[in-house]
């Protein structure tokens, strides 16, 4: 009797040695998990920094319209100057068109590949800085001719930019050979002749 107690008293002592090795070795292993765990994060934000360059690329510049409309604006009180015989008004009014047309970067226009736009271009700008420059109103008006030549070309070329415009026609300037200029007003208003003979002239086509 003896020896049976003796030995379940053995075993109940080795299994109760045994158990809380078992929870020792349980708790060793967490550990191991929550480190595995921490490596995810650090991947993830790997990801995201690779991923920014690519959204740094998207283009966000496009071509810009020509600026037909702003060239026009620049033009029309330079005629109308010149209609009133005010040759100071007028070299201020080329001033502010010649501005205009020099900022004008065709190659950052809808229009970049026309060189033929270019040169109209440049040639605009050559005619404001003459009447610019000048005080003499007769020298004022030849230039006028070549530049109206001009903004009609640009007209051709890019339209009026929503403006309602008018082709008038003088016959006696330029010793007979006519000049015509751009109005924004279907009443002639002649800056060739000016004052003299203001209403000299006809529409000959309207934009």
């Amino acid at each position: 009797m003896k020896n049976i107690i003796t030995v379940l008293f053995v075993g109940a002592t080795l299994y109760s040695c045994n158990k809380p090795d078992s929870k020792i070795s349980e708790k060793k292993a967490e550990p191991e998990i929550k480190m595995t765990g921490k490596t995810e994060p650090a991947e993830i934000s790997n990801q995201e920094v690779k991923e920014n360059p690519e959204e740094s690329k998207k283009e966000t510049g496009e071509l810009s319209a020509f600026p037909i409309q702003q060239i026009i604006k620049g033009y029309l009180p330079l005629k109308n100057a010149l209609a009133q015989d005010d040759s100071k008004k007028a070299s201020d009014a080329a001033k502010s068109l010649f501005s205009i047309l020099k900022k004008i970067d065709i190659s950052k226009t809808d229009a970049k590949n026309n060189s033929e736009l270019r040169d109209i271009v440049e040639s605009a700008a050559e005619n404001a800085e003459h009447i610019g420059k000048s005080d003499d109103i007769a020298h004022q008006r030849e230039h006028l001719l070549s530049l109206s030549n001009d903004i009609n070309d640009l007209i051709k070329e890019k339209g009026t930019g929503g403006l309602k415009l008018y082709q008038d026609f003088c016959p006696m300037y330029n010793n007979g050979k006519g000049g015509t200029w751009i109005s924004e007003s279907e009443e002639i208003i002649n800056p060739y002749e000016g004052q003299k003979m203001i209403n000299c002239g006809s529409i000959k086509k309207v934009f």
